[in-house]
């Protein structure tokens, strides 16, 4: 079967992609507007971009009636934090989903505890394994209508105290317990880990 997305409903074509390219990390992000109210929404067209400097990228799309408040306050104040969700604080993290009115704080409305910011003036998210403090190198908008497409350098990494860090390996991901985003409603653990070593070549000898 050969699907071209210019020949079925964009919903139809949304729905394939977002039940294809899975897991995907989720970006709970916290950002400042123009009076002060911290807003946080879960976006999960998120990902790494590069590591020399950090940067990351995530996709706000556009409400019906225009640009989210994440996009409009982001683009303001040049700065906002990345939180990462564990399972913990999944459920806290769907409520943050509603689509409040322009404004309305989805910390108050969901009861988040809020931690001031290290190197930004955006606060984190208290409960949260990791937040990636960032700041504003380049919106790009993408599709029709535009998502903001956002890259956002890393200024600081904040973990958790509960969070070792071995500077060989990283952070192990049963210590961060990370959610993922799948098709419609659905989500998912990492349960199952495996390794493979990378293959060299020439492969060595007697292999």
């Amino acid at each position: 079967m050969i699907i071209r997305p210019q020949d079925v409903d964009p919903p139809q074509a949304y729905k394939l992609l977002i039940s294809i390219v899975v897991p995907r990390p989720i970006a709970w992000v916290t950002s400042t507007g123009p009076d002060g109210t911290v807003n946080a929404a879960p976006f999960s067209y998120f990902n790494a971009v590069t590591g020399r400097p950090p940067i990351i990228a995530v996709s706000v799309a556009q409400r019906r009636s225009g640009p989210k408040d994440t996009a409009r306050n982001i683009e303001a104040s040049g700065e906002f934090v990345v939180n990462i969700v564990n399972e913990a604080m999944a459920e806290a993290m769907n409520r943050t989903a509603t689509e409040y009115p322009y404004g309305v704080s989805e910390i108050e409305e969901v009861g988040l505890e809020l931690i001031g910011g290290e190197t930004v003036g955006v606060p984190r998210i208290a409960g949260c394994p990791v937040a990636l403090e960032c700041e504003v190198l380049q919106i790009l908008p993408v599709g029709d209508p535009p998502v903001a497409h956002i890259l956002g350098r890393v200024r600081a990494i904040v973990l958790d105290d509960q969070v070792p860090w071995d500077r060989s390996t990283g952070v192990a991901v049963e210590d961060l317990r990370p959610i993922g985003r799948l098709g419609n409603n659905r989500y998912a653990r990492i349960r199952d880990v495996f390794e493979m070593d990378r293959i060299p070549y020439p492969p060595p000898e007697g292999d």
